[in-house]
């Protein structure tokens, strides 16, 4: 079974950023991110949402499959997760200037030019 911290992991890596820049994004430690990829923190919703955002990928991608059944809100369930959005939207462009401006690379495109 996949875990959350490994989904989180795969994208960061096929996003190539850095721990660092994830953590920055987070504002927490990188010890205390790679203690979310490496599942000894257990995740909040909140902190999901925050995660795919900073990856620019849909929360649902990160979450587990539900355990007894899809009997989920599907329209509360959305408005909850657009709540988290618009709260989060206006800080991450926010930090994601202040990374430019610190010089902590978030995409290393050289990779890509060979």
């Amino acid at each position: 079974m996949e875990t959350i911290g490994n989904k989180i992991r795969i994208q960061r890596l096929m996003k190539n950023y850095s721990q660092q820049y994830m953590s920055f994004m987070l504002d927490i430690s990188q010890s205390a991110y790679s203690n979310i990829e490496s599942d000894k923190t257990e995740v909040t919703l909140n902190r999901i949402y925050e995660i795919a955002e900073v990856l620019e990928i849909s929360p649902f991608v990160l979450m587990p499959p539900p355990k007894f059944s899809l009997g989920i809100n599907l329209a509360h369930y959305l408005r909850t997760l657009f709540k988290f959005r618009k709260a989060s939207s206006r800080r991450l462009a926010q930090k994601k200037m202040q990374a430019l401006q610190m010089g902590i690379v978030y995409r290393d495109i050289s990779k890509n030019l060979d």
